[in-house]
């Protein structure tokens, strides 16, 4: 399956070019409480082609924001996300009184404005029609074209491709390999994301030969922006976006 993760975005939003091409990590999670819409829009002000969201199921299995499989760190709440319905979700409040939101809405703020990456939180098989909730709402609302699916849970994705046939998807691996390319040609996978201290650049001509888009994270600092901007057609993870506006000149 050709790409599309890394085509130059032309959306606009008022009247301004989406003129960064990376993803913001959970929004813009170094300055506004992270996975929230605040830190989404706050993404898009700055003219991020991507967002990054981690997705889970309340116990009434709707997909939901979060990072963790637990509500503790980012919210005044304990426990398991899927032991909390969505209502009981709504009356949590994260940093800055913020609220924890669904699928739903970010791809709501995020339709044609900029693509999202959709990362599926499948732990182990914790969320049983996780890839298929998560595949008919994009179908619902008619975004196929404006996202792309991956997971670190390969088999979640061999899931989601089996529901999903013609989604964009990819692998999580922080040390990737080319040992995982037969499993990303039989899935027809078309990214892989990795950690920025496994990153080679023989793996980068690897992936480029075989048409596959390579995503590196976190890109935060000065030297990893002028290191990766010697490789343009990578596609950047961030946290850090306005030091990464400043510092990454392809």
């Amino acid at each position: 399956m050709k790409t599309r993760l890394n085509h130059k975005h032309e959306k606009t939003k008022g009247g301004k070019k989406m003129d960064v091409q990376a993803i913001a990590h959970r929004g813009y999670s170094a300055k506004y409480p992270e996975n929230t819409l605040a830190a989404y829009e706050a993404s898009i002000d700055l003219g991020f082609s991507h967002i990054e969201v981690d997705v889970h199921l309340s116990r009434d299995e709707v997909p939901v924001i979060m990072h963790d499989k637990t509500v503790d760190r980012t919210t005044n709440g304990t426990g398991l996300i899927n032991a909390y319905t969505l209502k009981e979700l709504r009356r949590l409040k994260t940093s800055g009184n913020e609220r924890i939101p669904t699928l739903e809405e970010v791809l709501d703020l995020a339709k044609g404005r900029v693509k999202v990456a959709i990362e599926l939180k499948q732990i182990e098989n914790m969320y049983p029609r996780l890839e298929r909730k998560v595949a008919a709402l994009i179908e619902e609302k008619g975004m196929a074209n404006d996202v792309y699916v991956n997971s670190f849970n390969h088999e979640s994705m061999k899931t989601l491709r089996e529901v999903a046939p013609d989604l964009e998807i990819g692998l999580i691996k922080s040390d990737a390999s080319p040992a995982l390319f037969p499993y990303m040609e039989q899935i027809q996978a078309s990214s892989i994301a990795m950690e920025l201290r496994f990153y080679t650049e023989a793996f980068a001509d690897q992936c480029k030969e075989r048409g596959y888009q390579l995503i590196v994270w976190p890109i935060d600092t000065k030297e990893a922006c002028e290191r990766m901007a010697k490789r343009p057609g990578v596609l950047c993870t961030v946290n850090e976006l306005e030091l990464f506006k400043e510092n990454y000149h392809a």
